[in-house]
């Protein structure tokens, strides 16, 4: 039942009044007195917290101990009731109830204050509105909401930063409504108002009421009975309790009137909605043209403001990335790119974006006739600041060690300590939101919060002035090591989600832990912590970047810690394997992480370096040191000592180090039968799903399975393979992954399986892929499928020419040498080749000695090198590479009279294939036998 004015023991309440104890008024801040209406609008029922967390604080996220504390505020200053129980009842799991004899005043009872109406004078002349000099830029949506919702509630509140817009979108409402209501629309600036007594006669004023309407409220109100109109109040976060009780009584008393109120802080009054006007849009990263850059409102806005002051400004695609970055760095507040705009004649866009750390030094020079905390940037958030509680303003400060995004639980961890409490920190994040300094955001099924950075610039300066930067950056730091090491996300999607966003804060984390004031151990714990995250996003040359100078701190202290330097080579050696390949350096980082592990018995460490040599030794077609590597590391499943439970992620690694270390020597069998162990094994529900090891288990298990597959003759279960490889990769969204799949398996299947174009689009992508990430070690794979498809139709010029390419030569550094041979064999010179197939017998040794015996000079040399083939071949069980010596040998016979002799030969082979007809080699053996008949 709603309630106007009541009364209750020694109190009476209205909402204009507030709250009376025997006619005194009781101080009672705007949150517990806006509870307190709620309850008595519904006394007696029970009132929940979701209710409560909307009326109280609309569109905000709170937790639940904030109403508890204002019930608690409300109970110590209303006492007891009549029956001598607290006025507030609390219901466990439901809510609250007010609980008392609840009576509603009528007109004239002592106190209600019913003056005589006024009369209503026939007309009320409009105001003049102040007119938008320049044109409102994508603000069309904006205005249309709050037209409609103005039309729908009367009562609308904009509300954002300072320099969001507010004022001039204000305006531009007003004039569209203008003519909708009888007695015209009023626009009242309270900017230079000061005090809060004149408030209502400078809305009188404005709408130039009679004489009675310049008193006090309760005059003003009565002369506003009757009136429809439209008023405008425009600038109130200042006076902001003094509005919320005008604005409400006006509500009250004069139901035809419609209010529109700009601030940076909500009133919370009753009835307001509120609309939080956003930034203007800004272009995604990677804006290719200025005509794509234009859609987008921010650059709109700053290239219009630009060219005003320098007509002969044009957006030149050159200069397109530059401007849509440097809106984005202002978050597309209006005022922000204005002052900007100002400063390119003197710097350049070039200069400008060079200059936006120093934003405050930068962004001033606005419009002289612009109010004078819009002059400046500076000087928009100082206005802001100043309106502040101190408890705020410490909050605030502190939060700014934080870049982008953050949850409250990250924000307690950060800015809970000294004078401010949880509770502190808590209740700070909601005031500060309701005041625009706070953005909320609802995503990923959670709120997250974020200061603009602009905003945070500003917070950081107030920071750095109060002497707790490395107290607040320290904890940030070792908040994010906790963080970290308890990740609970297990995909690249998820992480993006939950982690991507704090890639900045570990970035500045790390470099405060390694500065004069920082802590070398807090450094240590989070480049390790860390590690999982910079692999699953795929920046691992940045990683790189960063181990290596945390190690470098670790060497430079007189006795430098073992256990840090362990560790931190365990994971930067894989980092270097990715970004240098195969280089010197890795292989020492790797041994020296391996002897420090086990110097000091840890055998996951063993684990770790054992992993990273496997890598290493692979890259340098090393395959039996390979497979002996990941032999040890199995060895060490049980750890240190015999008995202890095994982890599930190394016995995974385990299963794909080895799958692919028998693969690579061709035993086929035993290689598929890890592969198969490994995708038979439950993917992990928490933690990295790279366990991490860098790929993704099942993706890696089906890249295995594609190129086993097909080798061993079975065509078909290689391409489901190797789409399910390349699906699931896409899926995660992880680069690294996606790059195994491709390289060493999706691109060498869809060759073989004649797929030109699929091969083609693979091996695009790869080298895309490889690029944007700085897998060097990777490229090198993309640009042998590449060279394999320019050698197919490239006769011997093209082919001689491809040979002495720098790509070429970047594939034969490389080692890349067996897999190309398998798809482009005319690339590979005799000498190439000879060297390839030389040493222990590998994966492609079968077909590197086929090609071999086309280079033969002598017949008796080439008889050999086949015999040799298929004998490794058939022993591999590479049926495969059985089906293309059986195919020489036959040509061979074939020239020398014996075709009979080849048919049979080849029949054998062929026969034993059950799959895969329609691929290359099959089609050719088929049309080899019918020739041979």
């Amino acid at each position: 039942m709603e309630r106007n004015e009541v009364a209750f023991g020694p109190f009476r309440y209205s909402p204009i009044q507030g709250l009376l104890k025997d006619g005194t008024a009781v101080k009672l801040g705007s949150r517990p007195q806006a509870i307190l209406a709620l309850l008595l609008e519904q006394a007696g029922e029970v009132v929940g917290n979701r209710d409560i967390m909307a009326r109280v604080w609309p569109g905000l996220f709170v937790e639940e101990a904030n109403i508890r504390v204002h019930i608690g505020t409300l109970r110590k200053l209303l006492g007891r009731n009549e029956a001598g129980t607290d006025y507030i009842e609390n219901v466990p799991a439901q809510g609250y109830r007010f609980v008392g004899s609840v009576r509603t005043l009528s007109a004239g009872e002592p106190g209600e204050g019913a003056g005589s109406r006024p009369s209503t004078p026939d007309a009320v002349p409009s105001a003049v509105l102040p007119r938008n000099i320049d044109r409102l830029i994508g603000r069309d949506k904006a205005i249309d909401d709050i037209l409609r919702k103005v039309a729908e509630k009367s009562f609308v509140t904009v509300t954002g930063v300072g320099g969001i817009g507010k004022t001039s979108v204000a305006i531009e409402v007003a004039r569209v409504s203008a003519g909708k209501h009888r007695d015209g629309i009023h626009f009242v600036d309270f900017s230079t108002l000061s005090d809060p007594a004149l408030l209502c006669a400078t809305i009188a004023q404005a709408m130039r009421l009679p004489g009675p309407g310049k008193g006090g409220l309760d005059g003003f109100l009565a002369t506003l009975k009757g009136l429809n109109a439209f008023l405008v109040l425009d600038n109130c976060e200042h006076l902001i309790e003094e509005v919320a009780v005008v604005v409400e009584g006006i509500l009250t008393t004069a139901p035809g009137i419609d209010i529109l109120v700009t601030s940076r802080e909500i009133l919370r009054a009753q009835g307001e909605w509120v609309y939080r006007l956003p930034p203007l849009s800004v272009p995604p990263e990677q804006t290719p043209t200025a005509d794509r850059a234009l859609e987008y409102p921010a650059v709109e806005l700053f290239v219009e403001r630009v060219s005003s002051g320098d007509g002969m400004f044009r957006l030149s695609d050159a200069d397109a990335p530059v401007a849509a970055d440097l809106c984005r760095r202002l978050d597309g507040v209006p005022l922000a790119l204005e002052l900007a705009a100002a400063r390119v004649p003197l710097l350049g866009i070039h200069g400008l974006a060079a200059s936006l750390d120093r934003a405050f030094d930068v962004l001033r020079g606005g419009r002289r006739t612009a109010l004078q905390r819009h002059q400046t940037l500076r000087a928009t958030l100082e206005w802001s600041h100043r309106l502040l509680e101190e408890r705020e303003r410490i909050v605030l400060h502190r939060l700014s060690a934080i870049r982008g995004s953050f949850t409250g639980d990250l924000a307690i961890g950060v800015a809970a300590f000294g004078v401010i409490s949880e509770e502190d920190v808590v209740e700070g994040i909601s005031e500060l939101a309701g005041k625009s300094l706070v953005s909320v955001e609802h995503r990923h099924q959670t709120v997250q919060f974020r200061l603009l950075e602009t905003t945070r610039q500003y917070a950081a300066e107030r920071l750095q002035e109060s002497g707790e930067t490395d107290v607040v950056c320290g904890n940030l730091a070792r908040h994010l090591c906790r963080m970290l090491a308890q990740s609970q996300s297990t995909t690249t999607a998820a992480w993006n989600g939950v982690y991507g966003s704090r890639l900045d804060d570990v970035r500045s984390a790390l470099e405060w832990s390694l500065s004069p004031a920082g802590d070398l151990a807090t450094a240590v714990t989070l480049t390790v912590a860390s590690a999982p995250m910079w692999f699953q996003l795929s920046l691992t040359d940045e990683f790189r970047r960063r181990a290596e100078a945390v190690l470098q701190a670790i060497r430079r202290q007189p006795e430098p810690d073992p256990r840090s330097e362990m560790t931190i080579t365990a994971h930067l050696g894989p980092a270097l394997w990715n970004s240098l390949g195969p280089a010197p350096e890795v292989e020492t980082v790797l041994l020296r992480s391996l002897a420090l592990s086990r110097q000091l018995g840890d055998a996951g460490y063993q684990r770790r370096a054992l992993w990273g040599l496997w890598l290493h030794h692979l890259a340098l077609e090393r395959d039996h040191e390979a497979l002996e590597a990941a032999e040890r590391f199995g060895e060490l499943l049980g750890g240190e000592r015999p008995g202890s439970p095994v982890d599930p992620a190394a016995e995974s690694m385990h299963q794909r180090m080895m799958a692919l270390g028998l693969l690579t020597v061709g035993e086929f069998d035993r290689a598929r039968d890890f592969a198969e162990q490994c995708l038979r094994a439950p993917a992990p529900t928490i933690g990295s799903s790279l366990r991490g090891y860098q790929f993704e288990q099942r993706i890696v298990s089906h890249t295995h399975l594609a190129r086993i597959s097909w080798i061993q003759g079975q065509a078909d279960r290689a391409r489901e393979a190797m789409h399910e490889a390349v699906e699931q990769a896409l899926a995660s969204g992880h680069a690294l992954s996606l790059c195994f799949a491709l390289s060493l398996g999706a691109c060498p299947v869809a060759f073989w399986c004649g797929d030109y174009d699929l091969a083609a689009r693979y091996a695009e992508l790869l080298v895309e892929k490889t690029s944007e990430g700085s897998l060097f070690v990777w490229r090198s794979y993309g640009v042998a499928f590449q060279l394999a498809l320019e050698a197919r139709q490239g006769g011997d010029e093209r082919i001689a020419s491809l040979r002495r390419s720098p790509r070429f030569a970047e594939v034969h550094r490389n080692r890349r040498i067996r897999m190309l041979a398998t798809v482009a064999p005319r690339l590979i010179a005799p000498g190439i080749l000879h060297e390839a197939s030389a040493g222990p017998t590998n994966w492609a040794t079968a077909e590197l000695l086929r090609l071999e015996a086309a280079d033969a000079g002598e017949p008796e040399a080439a008889d050999m090198f086949l015999r040799q083939s298929l004998e490794v071949a058939r022993a591999q069980g590479a049926r495969a590479w059985s089906l293309r010596t059986a195919m020489s040998i036959a040509r061979r016979h074939m020239e020398s009279g014996r075709g009979q002799d080849g048919r049979s030969v080849l029949s054998s082979v062929y026969e034993g294939f059950a799959e895969g007809h329609d691929t290359p080699d099959l089609r050719e053996a088929a049309a080899l036998l019918e020739e041979l008949r």
